[in-house]
C-alpha cells in the first residue's frame, strides 16, 4: 500500500504581508499531480490545512480543487485538524463530502478508523485531530475526572482508544495520523529548538507543549503521520516508524535551506518497516539571510537574490543614509532589514520588533526595562496563566 503523507499548508497565509496563495496552490497541484502518477492509495493531511478558523476565498478553491481532483483519481483522502484550523469548521462539512474523502476536526470520532485494503489486507488510519488539553481533557475524560491539563494526557487518552479498538480488530497494520509537538523521549527543553521553526505556533499548557515519543510505543502501530513541526524530520525508524512531512512552504527566516517535502510510505506486509521517500515541492520565491555593508549588499554579489524574501543586515558603523528606502529599491520583497553594526555603540536605539518572539519572551523584557530586575518566579507563573487563557486561533 502507499500512501502520501503531507501537512501545514497553511493556505491563506501571509509572509510579513506578502501574498503566498500563488506558491501555494503551486505547491498543492505538485502534490496532487505527485499523488496520481504514483497511484498512491491515499493522501493524509496531518492539520493546519488552512492557517486561521475562517479562510479566505483562494485558500478554500485550492482546497477544492484539489478534493476534486483526488476524488476524481479513486484516492483517499484524510484530513485532521490542526492547531491553526477549526475543528468544528472542518469537522461540521464532513457529512457533506464525497465518499472516500473523510475531514476530520472532532475527538468525538477518536478510535474510530478509515479502513484501507491491499493484497496484505487491512491498513486501518486513525485520524487524531489536534487534542487541545483545556477541551480534550473533559471531552476523552471520565465527566466526573477530566484528565491532566497537559498534552501528554489527552494524548495517551486518544492512543488507549485507537488500541483498544485495535486490538479487538485482530491487530492488522496501523497507521496513526495526527497533529502534535512529538520529540524523542527525554529530550530537554533546551535542545526542542532542533525541531521547530520559528513559524510554528506555541501550544505550551502548564509550561509543556511537547508529547513524548514513548506513548506510541507496543501499540501495534506501523507508522505515525505528523504536522505541526514545519521541519522536515523522521524521529523513529521502527515500532512504530514516526515522521513529520514539514511544512508546504518556507514560512519564516529560520526555514531559508530548507527543502519542503512530502513524504511517499509504502507498506509492505505485516511485521514489516515501512519504506519512506522524500518528494521534494516547488520552493516558491526563494528566500536567504544576508549581511554585509551597505555597499556589499547593493552589489553585484546578491543580483541572484533580487528577487527573494531576504532579511538584510546592514553591518556599517554608521547609520546609512537613507537606508530603508536604498535597499527596498533593490530587494523589492525584503522581509527584514536591520542595521546592526561592528561597533554597536555607533547605532541609535530603535524600536523593539515583537514579530517571531514568544509573546511571554516580550512581557518579559518589557518588566525588565521597567523595573531593573529579572520577573519573579510568581509573576511569570502567573503572566503564563493568564497567556495560556487568553489565547485563542484568529
Amino acid at each position: 500500500m502507499r500512501l502520501l503523507h503531507t501537512s501545514d499548508w497553511h493556505l491563506g497565509r501571509t509572509l510579513h504581508g506578502f501574498s503566498l496563495s500563488d506558491a501555494q496552490a503551486r505547491a498543492v497541484e505538485a502534490i496532487v499531480t505527485t499523488a496520481i502518477e504514483s497511484q498512491v492509495d491515499a493522501v493524509l493531511v496531518a492539520g493546519d490545512v488552512f492557517d486561521r478558523a475562517v479562510p479566505p476565498v483562494e485558500a478554500l478553491r485550492t482546497l477544492s480543487d484539489a478534493l476534486t481532483r483526488l476524488s476524481a483519481a479513486g484516492i483517499t483522502v484524510i484530513i485532521v485538524a490542526g492547531n491553526h484550523d477549526s475543528g468544528d469548521r472542518l469537522g461540521m462539512y464532513a457529512g457533506l463530502l464525497r465518499e472516500g474523502v473523510h475531514i476530520v476536526g472532532s475527538t468525538d470520532v477518536v478510535g474510530d478508523a478509515v479502513q484501507l485494503d491491499d493484497a496484505y489486507g487491512p491498513v486501518l488510519v486513525y485520524p487524531v485531530p489536534y487534542l487541545d488539553p483545556d477541551a480534550a481533557r473533559h471531552e476523552l475524560g471520565a465527566p466526573e475526572a477530566p484528565l491532566e491539563r497537559s498534552h501528554e494526557a489527552v494524548m495517551r487518552a486518544a492512543l488507549d482508544e485507537i488500541e483498544a479498538d485495535l486490538v479487538g480488530r485482530g491487530s492488522p497494520r496501523a497507521v496513526v495520523v495526527g497533529h502534535a509537538f512529538v520529540v524523542p523521549s527525554a529530550t530537554a527543553e533546551a535542545d526542542l529548538a532542533q525541531f521547530t521553526s520559528e513559524s510554528e505556533r506555541d501550544l505550551t499548557v502548564g509550561g509543556v507543549q511537547v508529547v513524548p515519543s514513548s506513548l506510541f510505543d507496543g501499540r501495534g502501530l506501523t507508522y505515525v503521520a505528523l504536522g505541526h513541526l514545519h521541519r522536515p524530520q523522521q524521529l523513529r525508524c521502527v515500532d512504530p516508524v514516526i515522521a513529520y512531512s514539514g511544512s508546504l512552504l518556507r514560512y519564516s527566516l529560520s526555514e531559508a535551506g530548507q527543502q519542503k517535502t512530502a513524504v511517499l510510505v509504502e507498506l509492505g506486509a505485516p511485521g514489516t518497516t515501512p519504506a519512506l521517500t522524500r518528494v521534494d515541492l516547488p520552493p516558491g520565491r526563494g528566500m536567504a539571510r544576508l549581511a554585509g555593508t551597505m555597499d556589499a549588499l547593493m552589489g553585484t554579489a546578491n543580483l541572484a537574490c533580487r528577487d527573494d524574501f531576504v532579511e538584510l543586515v546592514v553591518t556599517d558603523d554608521v547609520y546609512p543614509e537613507r537606508m530603508h528606502a536604498r535597499l527596498d529599491s533593490a530587494f523589492p520583497f525584503a522581509l527584514v532589514k536591520r542595521h546592526r553594526p561592528r561597533l554597536a555603540h555607533s547605532s541609535p536605539p530603535g524600536r523593539g520588533d515583537s514579530r517571531g518572539r514568544d509573546p511571554l519572551d516580550v512581557v518579559a523584557d518589557f518588566l525588565r526595562k521597567v523595573t531593573g530586575r529579572e520577573p519573579s518566579g510568581a509573576e511569570a507563573s502567573v503572566l503564563r496563566t493568564v497567556y495560556e487563557s487568553v489565547r485563542v486561533a484568529p
